[in-house]
């Protein structure tokens, strides 16, 4: 039996490992740039496709399910989101339905979110590559969601700076939840991380690439894990 139904999985949102605890120098100047750098990426800039591949394992057994649907934010209202096709094929009249059902819970991912996460001032360090990296011990609402639920009290962040160009980027994030949670009361989550990656475009903003999180938990007294790996593709800008 599945942790949770196929249509509540889509989480967004990761991080990247702190290795060396020494801050590094600029620290403020490049956080500074980065919230501004971030403020300048909305969700209505690009349309792209999104696959979801998840692998849910219980009872020794793995299902596997792949979704694949559209954001196009040139159009109004429910239509921004596209059911494009399941398992390679398209989409049933119930499995449309409760796509549908779910649609207002259904967030675009994009860069410019990032900007929310300084809500306080973020430990600094380096990495053993030298990247700076920043820590974050408390996150806005509705940053780290399942569904419905918000992990995003007991979740933590850890960023990775990508400052090779003209201006840093996060080029990874990762999340980590701290503590167990429910989810509409048959499912309790006992352990959730993932990681988002990003990459520049020619126009220099960063856009998603690639998501994947592992949650391990139980459902009506079964134990089970819930791996999902999303790529983004096919990044089209919208001309205002």
């Amino acid at each position: 039996m599945p942790l949770v139904p196929r249509f509540l999985i889509v989480m967004l949102f990761a991080a990247s490992p702190i290795l060396a605890q020494t801050p590094p120098a600029g620290a403020d100047a490049m956080r500074d740039q980065i919230i501004s750098h971030a403020r300048t990426v909305r969700a209505e800039d690009y349309s792209y496709t999104r696959t979801i591949r998840a692998e849910q394992t219980s009872n020794e057994k793995t299902e596997t399910s792949v979704i694949v649907e559209r954001w196009d934010p040139t159009k109004n209202g429910d239509q921004r989101w596209s059911f494009v096709s399941v398992d390679g094929r398209a989409p049933n009249a119930k499995e449309l339905a409760d796509y549908t059902k779910g649609l207002a819970r259904r967030r675009p991912a994009f860069y410019g979110r990032v900007a929310g996460y300084f809500a306080q001032t973020p430990k600094t360090s380096t990495d053993s590559l030298g990247r700076t990296v920043f820590k974050f011990t408390s996150l806005p609402k509705e940053t780290v969601t399942i569904g419905e639920t918000d992990l995003s009290a007991s979740a933590t962040a850890e960023a990775t700076v990508n400052s090779s160009g003209t201006v840093p980027f996060f080029e990874e994030v990762r999340f980590r939840s701290t503590k167990p949670a429910r989810i509409k009361l048959i499912a309790k989550v006992e352990q959730f991380e993932s990681s988002m990656r990003y990459r520049l475009l020619p126009d220099g903003k960063p856009v998603p690439s690639e998501f994947v999180s592992e949650m391990r938990g139980s459902m009506l007294g079964q134990s089970g894990r819930i791996r999902t790996k999303i790529t983004y593709s096919d990044h089209r800008a919208v001309t205002p």
